[in-house]
């Protein structure tokens, strides 16, 4: 069985049980614990699920779209995408790039607005591409299938041609102590850059990225300009966040 044709069955049957277990996992695709723990891990940094100690629960949006639309969405990513849309306004040039949280936001941009959205995430460009109104400008560079993105000097190269109005950044944690970070080298590259061309930088956070660290880091969280969330401003879990001259939505 192709590494592809595991993978997808390892998002159906989260669509139906919710949970997996590697060992249950291994038993059914008829390899061995350690392959299967490289799918998890590798499906867990494309978004698709959240690895847990012996196995995996579904998690994302996209899991979810992957799974043939057998699960609910989390209702957290619809919390952040109604916070996120009041930061989107007509004639501006908004930059996004890889990750589940952005995908959603994509998704739901109104159809009377009219921007254009600068990406390295084909999912998200296709996701726009019936939207009337909305330019799409795909950056060019490698395809890193585990990632789902385009990335590299190419990449790095056709942002020099840009000044975006915002910046949509994912990430996959973010504390006090060590700013925003992800789990590759070459990528927290990129969004340094993407910062650079952009006037202002938002990063849209699920709860269970709050005040994890990750390997790579990418900025200060100083750096930022908005922080979203889908809990309240002043809820506890933000607090050692608020006062640092970041907007918190």
């Amino acid at each position: 069985m192709l590494k592809e044709e595991r993978q997808q069955l390892i998002l159906e049957k989260l669509g139906t049980d919710k949970k997996v277990t590697l060992v249950d996992l291994g038993q059914i695709l008829n390899v061995s614990y350690d392959s299967v723990r490289r799918d998890i891990i590798e499906l867990e940094d494309r978004g698709l699920l959240k690895k847990v100690h012996g196995g995996a629960i579904a998690h994302s949006y996209l899991s979810m779209k992957s799974s043939k639309g057998l699960g609910i969405v989390n209702t957290e990513f619809v919390t952040i995408a109604k916070k996120a849309l009041k930061l989107f306004e007509n004639n501006k040039i908004i930059l996004m790039d890889g990750g589940t949280t952005n995908f959603y936001i994509a998704e739901q941009l109104p159809k009377n607005l009219e921007i254009t959205i600068i990406t390295n995430n084909p999912h998200l460009a296709t996701a726009l591409s019936e939207h009337p109104k909305i330019e799409i400008i795909m950056l060019g560079g490698s395809f890193y299938k585990r990632y789902q993105i385009t990335i590299g000097s190419k990449t790095i190269k056709d942002l020099e041609h840009i000044q975006a109005d915002l910046y949509f950044m994912g990430t996959n944690s973010i504390s006090i102590e060590s700013g925003l970070a992800i789990r590759h080298y070459e990528e927290s590259i990129l969004k340094q850059k993407m910062m650079n061309v952009s006037r202002r930088t938002v990063t849209c956070v699920l709860e269970e990225k709050i005040n994890r660290q990750e390997n790579f880091k990418v900025c200060d969280f100083s750096d930022l300009d908005y922080l979203i969330t889908s809990i309240s401003p002043t809820d506890e879990l933000l607090k050692g966040f608020r006062n640092k001259e970041v907007e918190i939505l």
